[in-house]
């Protein structure tokens, strides 16, 4: 494949690892990162793919994404909700579709999570089974390298009271992306998914944290558990269990991805310890998904729809 430009909007961590990785390979030139109020002219420059790696909601990346794909780029996309954006706005994603059909270019949405674990592996997991069966994820990870921002919007550092409020009003979402992982399976296996319920509590610590870009106070979130499950003919069919704290010695927990996989004559267990890393996993998933979009046909697809990434 010819030599390929990648332009990065996102200062944040994962734009700059994203920038480094492929600044290390050959025939990868690279823009960027840039932050926010610098992004009109790199998503307008028309580079081989845009790299978007800022924010969560899919309505907060909609019109950088539509900016993009209109000047001829294809597009990664970070925010967990883009992984499956039928699910979030089935309106805005036809119309972002057509438009990437209409100028021949991919969008993608992925990481680690949503992105390969609670999705694009289980369906590979999923390829040695003839059955009908049940699925459990549990994810355990270590949040305490994470920016300030971040850790607030996942819930670290409040009292009950105000993690409960936060999660009233949408400011305290916990890792998000499960219902899009969830939808992402169910589609490509041809299921309808009836609903998910979904819970997120906070991890109170009774000690303070001093971490450096948010210090938590004894009696304060230093974690937070989420479950969410996917009901499938009325009945629960996908579990997918978090658990991210920032001191994880301190709460007895170790870092730990593990698949569940149930049926009449399955009865399977993936486990990966000390599980894949936050951080450099997505980085390397995005970096390594570049030549996977570039190749891929036109509009909005999925990591069902795409062989697995790779260096």
């Amino acid at each position: 494949m010819s030599a390929v430009r990648v332009a990065i909007h996102g200062d944040g961590q994962l734009g700059r690892a994203v920038a480094a990785l492929l600044r290390e390979r050959d025939g990868v030139t690279v823009d960027g990162p840039v932050a926010r109020p610098e992004r009109g002219a790199l998503l307008r420059s028309g580079a081989d793919l845009v790299v978007i790696a800022t924010t969560t909601l899919l309505a907060d990346v909609a019109a950088d994404i539509e900016a993009a794909v209109t000047a001829g780029s294809n597009v990664i996309v970070s925010a967990e909700e883009s992984s499956f954006p039928w699910a979030v706005d089935r309106e805005l994603a036809r119309r972002l579709d057509a438009l990437a059909r209409e100028r021949g270019v991919t969008i993608l949405g992925g990481g680690v999570n949503p992105g390969f674990l609670f999705d694009a592996f289980v369906l590979t997991l999923l390829g040695t089974t003839a059955e009908p069966v049940t699925l459990t994820v549990r994810r355990t990870v270590d949040l305490s390298r994470f920016g300030t921002v971040v850790l607030g919007r996942l819930g670290i550092g409040f009292p009950a009271d105000e993690f409960a409020a936060g999660v009233a009003n949408g400011s305290i979402l916990g890792h998000a992306g499960f219902p899009q992982s969830m939808e992402i399976v169910a589609h490509a296996l041809g299921l309808a998914v009836d609903r998910i319920d979904k819970r997120i509590e906070p991890l109170l610590t009774p000690h303070p944290v001093p971490l450096d870009q948010r210090p938590v106070a004894a009696g304060h979130s230093a974690g937070v558990h989420q479950i969410y499950t996917a009901i499938v003919a009325g009945r629960p069919w996908y579990t997918a269990h978090f658990t991210g704290h920032v001191d994880m010695a301190g709460a007895g927990l170790s870092a730990r991805d593990e698949i569940s996989v149930h049926g009449e004559h399955t009865d399977m267990t993936c486990t990966i310890q000390p599980g894949i890393g936050a951080q450099r996993g997505s980085a390397a998933m995005v970096a390594n998904s570049v030549r996977r979009v570039l190749a891929a046909g036109p509009g909005w697809v999925t990591v069902a729809d795409l062989p697995p990434a790779h260096p």
